[in-house]
């Protein structure tokens, strides 16, 4: 799987896991975390896989990766959203590795994950690898893959669902998540009212090993 790297001050570099370090992060009382969530009535009904956005992603280094490379993406769009990166491991564990949360409280920019048609986002840019984020891989070995997720509200954390489930296709792997993110809720930036929104999906397997 991939986890975020952090160098803090004293130089010890401690590997956090991005969605699990939404409960320890130190949240200033200005910044403010979006997070889609489940909703009660949501449903598991097929979809169609939609990738209206046209988002693109492109892994360095992709396809056979060896424990303890340093990985990086390029993601491109041809509409205006926020962008969710969730990595789903050989054991089909799924992780938000962006933003994590302490990229959302270290931004200077309150949509740190907001993507413009055109432009090419390189993930970690080189203010997030000054404050020492890296991405890692890690264990298990075997066949895995990441998921780049373009939604047309603000979102910054997935509520992910927690049971992990053994390696799908390509297609089938995205097919659930447009499921599931069918039945996510957005608060409203005007009203703050949970409303649906709408996602787009390109997804990159890769093996480690």
């Amino acid at each position: 799987m991939l986890l975020t790297l952090m160098t803090g001050s004293a130089a010890q570099a401690t590997a956090i896991d991005a969605i699990a370090a939404t409960s320890s992060a130190v949240t200033p009382a200005s910044a403010t975390m979006v997070l889609a969530q489940n909703v009660p009535d949501r449903t598991n009904e097929p979809v169609n896989v939609p990738n209206t956005a046209k988002v693109s992603l492109q892994m360095s280094p992709d396809r056979t990766v060896p424990v303890g490379s340093r990985i990086s993406f390029r993601v491109t769009t041809r509409r205006p959203g926020y962008l969710l990166l969730v990595d789903i491991d050989a054991d089909g564990k799924m992780s938000q590795i962006f933003p994590s949360a302490e990229m959302i409280v270290q931004s200077e920019e309150g949509a740190a994950n907001f993507l413009r048609p055109g432009e090419e986002l390189v993930i970690p840019n080189s203010a997030a690898q000054k404050k020492g984020f890296e991405y890692i891989i890690t264990p298990p070995t075997g066949s895995a893959a990441v998921v780049a997720i373009l939604s047309e509200r603000r979102v910054q954390l997935l509520d992910l669902p927690d049971d992990a489930q053994k390696p799908r296709t390509e297609t089938e792997t995205i097919s659930y998540l447009a499921g599931w993110t069918s039945g996510l809720r957005v608060p409203d930036a005007g009203t703050g009212k949970m409303q649906p929104s709408n996602w787009s999906f390109d997804i990159k397997p890769y093996s480690i090993r």
